[in-house]
């Protein structure tokens, strides 16, 4: 009995060694200290970082062959909206629908949003 036992506790521990490691969905980098930081002080020099931190996060994941992680083309193209850049946010608007489809509902909304605030007065 204490053989069988001795064997299983090896055995256990040879096959645990030759586990892999995953690769990782997505690479998130430095986002949430960088949206903690923008939260808590709205100013402008926080919301540049945080671009500049969501535009990183694409680059590391084009770079790394990964997903770029959920929502962080609609919030760039959504930062892009709100600064007047209407084309260049639409086409990350359109990147994350076509990355994540399940997004399809939201970003037609926000989409729709948009072009009926920009229509007003």
């Amino acid at each position: 009995m204490k053989i069988i036992t001795t064997v299983a506790v090896l055995s256990f521990f040879l096959f645990a060694g030759c586990a892999t490691t995953q690769k990782p969905m997505y690479s998130w980098g430095d986002y949430s200290s960088s949206l903690y930081k923008l939260k808590k002080d709205p100013c402008d020099e926080n919301l540049m970082k945080h671009k500049q931190v969501l535009l990183k996060i694409m680059e590391d994941s084009k770079e790394n062959g990964l997903r770029v992680p959920p929502g962080v083309y609609c919030e760039y193209g959504y930062i892009l909206m709100k600064e007047g850049k209407s084309k260049d946010a639409l086409s990350y608007l359109d990147l994350e629908e076509k990355t994540y489809p399940e997004s399809a509902v939201f970003i037609q909304r926000l989409k729709s949003q948009f072009t009926k605030t920009k229509e007003q007065p």
